[in-house]
Protein backbone atom coordinates (compact mmCIF):
# COMPACT_ATOMS: atom_id res chain seq x y z
CA UNK A 1 0.00 0.00 0.00
CA UNK A 2 1.11 3.57 -0.59
CA UNK A 3 -0.49 6.99 -0.48
CA UNK A 4 -1.02 9.80 -2.96
CA UNK A 5 -2.72 12.98 -1.75
CA UNK A 6 -3.97 10.99 1.27
CA UNK A 7 -5.58 8.36 -0.96
CA UNK A 8 -4.57 4.72 -0.67
CA UNK A 9 -3.74 2.60 -3.69
CA UNK A 10 -3.07 -1.07 -4.17
CA UNK A 11 -0.01 -2.72 -5.63
CA UNK A 12 3.40 -1.43 -6.57
CA UNK A 13 4.56 1.84 -8.10
CA UNK A 14 4.41 0.36 -11.61
CA UNK A 15 1.50 1.63 -13.69
CA UNK A 16 1.14 0.05 -17.15
CA UNK A 17 0.38 2.23 -20.13
CA UNK A 18 -3.02 1.81 -21.68
CA UNK A 19 -3.88 1.60 -25.36
CA UNK A 20 -4.68 5.09 -26.61
CA UNK A 21 -6.98 5.68 -29.58
CA UNK A 22 -8.52 8.74 -31.23
CA UNK A 23 -12.25 8.13 -31.56
CA UNK A 24 -13.29 11.50 -32.99
CA UNK A 25 -10.63 13.59 -34.72
CA UNK A 26 -10.52 17.39 -34.39
CA UNK A 27 -12.76 19.37 -36.72
CA UNK A 28 -10.11 22.06 -37.20
CA UNK A 29 -6.37 22.60 -36.96
CA UNK A 30 -4.26 24.85 -34.74
CA UNK A 31 -2.82 26.54 -37.85
CA UNK A 32 -5.12 27.29 -40.77
CA UNK A 33 -4.28 26.93 -44.46
CA UNK A 34 -4.39 30.73 -44.75
CA UNK A 35 -1.87 31.13 -41.90
CA UNK A 36 0.42 28.48 -43.35
CA UNK A 37 0.37 30.07 -46.80
CA UNK A 38 1.10 33.49 -45.33
CA UNK A 39 4.09 32.02 -43.50
CA UNK A 40 5.30 30.35 -46.69
CA UNK A 41 4.57 33.49 -48.75
CA UNK A 42 2.50 31.43 -51.15
CA UNK A 43 -0.23 33.37 -52.97
CA UNK A 44 -1.38 30.69 -55.41
CA UNK A 45 -3.70 27.72 -54.90
CA UNK A 46 -1.83 24.96 -56.75
CA UNK A 47 -0.17 23.71 -53.56
CA UNK A 48 -3.17 24.01 -51.24
CA UNK A 49 -3.69 20.26 -50.94
CA UNK A 50 -0.01 19.66 -50.28
CA UNK A 51 0.20 22.43 -47.67
CA UNK A 52 -2.90 21.03 -45.96
CA UNK A 53 -1.13 17.67 -45.75
CA UNK A 54 1.93 19.37 -44.26
CA UNK A 55 -0.26 20.97 -41.59
CA UNK A 56 -1.50 17.50 -40.61
CA UNK A 57 2.03 16.04 -40.63
CA UNK A 58 3.42 18.93 -38.56
CA UNK A 59 0.55 18.55 -36.09
CA UNK A 60 1.35 14.86 -35.65
CA UNK A 61 5.04 15.61 -35.10
CA UNK A 62 4.31 18.27 -32.48
CA UNK A 63 1.74 16.12 -30.70
CA UNK A 64 4.09 13.16 -30.50
CA UNK A 65 6.97 15.29 -29.22
CA UNK A 66 4.93 17.15 -26.60
CA UNK A 67 2.33 14.47 -25.72
CA UNK A 68 -0.24 17.22 -26.20
CA UNK A 69 -3.38 17.08 -28.29
CA UNK A 70 -3.58 20.47 -29.92
CA UNK A 71 -7.28 20.65 -30.81
CA UNK A 72 -10.33 19.23 -29.07
CA UNK A 73 -10.87 15.54 -29.81
CA UNK A 74 -12.40 12.45 -28.27
CA UNK A 75 -10.02 9.71 -27.16
CA UNK A 76 -10.24 6.35 -25.43
CA UNK A 77 -7.65 4.57 -23.35
CA UNK A 78 -8.03 0.86 -22.66
CA UNK A 79 -6.59 -1.49 -20.03
CA UNK A 80 -7.00 -5.22 -19.54
CA UNK A 81 -7.79 -4.51 -15.87
CA UNK A 82 -7.83 -1.51 -13.59
CA UNK A 83 -4.30 -0.30 -12.75
CA UNK A 84 -3.63 1.48 -9.47
CA UNK A 85 -4.40 4.71 -11.30
CA UNK A 86 -5.11 5.50 -14.94
CA UNK A 87 -2.57 7.67 -16.73
CA UNK A 88 -4.39 9.35 -19.62
CA UNK A 89 -1.00 9.77 -21.37
CA UNK A 90 -1.84 13.01 -23.19
CA UNK A 91 -3.13 16.45 -22.37
CA UNK A 92 -4.50 18.93 -21.82
CA UNK A 93 -7.47 16.85 -20.62
CA UNK A 94 -10.68 18.89 -20.48
CA UNK A 95 -13.05 16.20 -19.21
CA UNK A 96 -13.64 12.50 -18.72
CA UNK A 97 -16.86 11.36 -20.37
CA UNK A 98 -17.10 8.00 -18.63
CA UNK A 99 -15.21 4.96 -17.38
CA UNK A 100 -16.64 1.64 -18.53
CA UNK A 101 -15.57 -1.87 -17.63
CA UNK A 102 -16.61 -5.50 -18.00
CA UNK A 103 -17.55 -6.79 -14.58
CA UNK A 104 -16.84 -10.30 -13.31
CA UNK A 105 -19.91 -11.63 -15.14
CA UNK A 106 -18.64 -10.06 -18.42
CA UNK A 107 -21.35 -7.39 -18.48
CA UNK A 108 -20.40 -3.89 -19.64
CA UNK A 109 -20.91 -1.44 -16.76
CA UNK A 110 -20.35 2.31 -16.38
CA UNK A 111 -18.33 3.05 -13.27
CA UNK A 112 -20.09 5.53 -11.00
CA UNK A 113 -18.31 8.88 -10.81
CA UNK A 114 -18.31 8.57 -7.01
CA UNK A 115 -15.81 5.71 -7.36
CA UNK A 116 -13.04 7.81 -8.91
CA UNK A 117 -11.47 11.26 -9.01
CA UNK A 118 -10.16 12.97 -12.12
CA UNK A 119 -7.05 15.14 -11.89
CA UNK A 120 -6.78 17.45 -14.89
CA UNK A 121 -4.24 19.71 -13.21
CA UNK A 122 -1.48 17.12 -13.49
CA UNK A 123 -0.10 16.82 -17.00
CA UNK A 124 -1.00 14.38 -18.48
CA UNK A 125 -4.30 13.84 -16.67
CA UNK A 126 -4.93 10.94 -14.29
CA UNK A 127 -7.85 9.05 -12.79
CA UNK A 128 -7.55 7.81 -9.21
CA UNK A 129 -9.78 5.75 -6.96
CA UNK A 130 -11.80 8.11 -4.81
CA UNK A 131 -11.15 8.20 -1.09
CA UNK A 132 -14.34 6.28 -0.30
CA UNK A 133 -14.59 4.40 -3.61
CA UNK A 134 -12.46 2.00 -5.57
CA UNK A 135 -11.77 0.24 -8.81
CA UNK A 136 -13.65 -3.09 -9.07
CA UNK A 137 -12.45 -6.45 -10.33
CA UNK A 138 -12.98 -7.11 -14.02
CA UNK A 139 -13.64 -10.03 -16.30
CA UNK A 140 -10.51 -11.67 -17.71
CA UNK A 141 -10.54 -10.25 -21.24
CA UNK A 142 -8.55 -7.76 -23.31
CA UNK A 143 -9.56 -4.11 -22.96
CA UNK A 144 -11.80 -4.81 -19.98
CA UNK A 145 -11.53 -1.15 -18.94
CA UNK A 146 -12.20 1.71 -21.37
CA UNK A 147 -12.02 5.40 -20.50
CA UNK A 148 -13.48 7.99 -22.88
CA UNK A 149 -12.21 11.55 -22.49
CA UNK A 150 -11.72 14.89 -24.23
CA UNK A 151 -8.36 16.55 -24.76
CA UNK A 152 -7.13 19.55 -26.69
CA UNK A 153 -7.97 23.22 -27.06
CA UNK A 154 -11.55 24.24 -27.83
CA UNK A 155 -10.35 26.72 -30.45
CA UNK A 156 -7.13 27.61 -32.24
CA UNK A 157 -6.96 30.87 -30.28
CA UNK A 158 -6.34 28.80 -27.13
CA UNK A 159 -3.26 27.06 -28.56
CA UNK A 160 -0.08 28.74 -27.27
CA UNK A 161 1.55 31.05 -29.81
CA UNK A 162 4.87 29.25 -29.39
CA UNK A 163 3.34 25.93 -30.44
CA UNK A 164 1.77 27.61 -33.48
CA UNK A 165 5.15 29.06 -34.40
CA UNK A 166 6.74 25.63 -34.11
CA UNK A 167 4.09 24.24 -36.45
CA UNK A 168 4.81 26.96 -39.00
CA UNK A 169 8.57 26.35 -38.84
CA UNK A 170 8.05 22.61 -39.43
CA UNK A 171 5.63 23.28 -42.30
CA UNK A 172 8.14 25.70 -43.84
CA UNK A 173 10.98 23.21 -43.59
CA UNK A 174 8.95 20.41 -45.15
CA UNK A 175 7.68 22.69 -47.91
CA UNK A 176 11.15 23.85 -48.88
CA UNK A 177 12.96 20.49 -48.42
CA UNK A 178 10.49 17.94 -49.65
CA UNK A 179 12.53 14.95 -50.75
CA UNK A 180 15.07 14.62 -47.96
CA UNK A 181 12.76 15.55 -45.08
CA UNK A 182 9.50 13.73 -45.72
CA UNK A 183 9.45 10.19 -47.08
CA UNK A 184 5.97 8.74 -46.93
CA UNK A 185 4.93 9.14 -43.31
CA UNK A 186 8.47 8.98 -41.93
CA UNK A 187 9.83 12.34 -40.80
CA UNK A 188 13.37 13.21 -39.83
CA UNK A 189 14.29 14.70 -36.46
CA UNK A 190 12.94 18.06 -35.39
CA UNK A 191 14.96 21.17 -36.18
CA UNK A 192 16.86 22.31 -33.07
CA UNK A 193 14.96 25.60 -33.01
CA UNK A 194 11.66 23.73 -32.87
CA UNK A 195 12.89 21.54 -30.00
CA UNK A 196 13.82 24.65 -28.03
CA UNK A 197 10.38 26.15 -28.66
CA UNK A 198 8.45 22.99 -27.77
CA UNK A 199 10.47 21.66 -24.83
CA UNK A 200 8.67 23.84 -22.21
CA UNK A 201 5.36 22.39 -23.45
CA UNK A 202 6.30 18.71 -23.20
CA UNK A 203 4.17 16.68 -20.82
CA UNK A 204 6.58 14.42 -18.99
CA UNK A 205 6.24 11.72 -16.36
CA UNK A 206 6.44 12.91 -12.77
Amino acid sequence: MYTYNNYYYRGTDYVPYGKLNVETAPSSTAVSLTEAKAHLRVDFTNDDTYITTLIDVATQVVEEFTRRKLMDQTLTISHDEFPQYIDLQVGPVSSVTHVKYYDESNALVTLATSEYDVDTKIKPGRIYESKDGGFPNTFDRPNAVVVTFQAGASSASNVPAAIKQALLIIIGRYYEQRQDVVLGTQVQELPLMVEHILTPYRLLEL
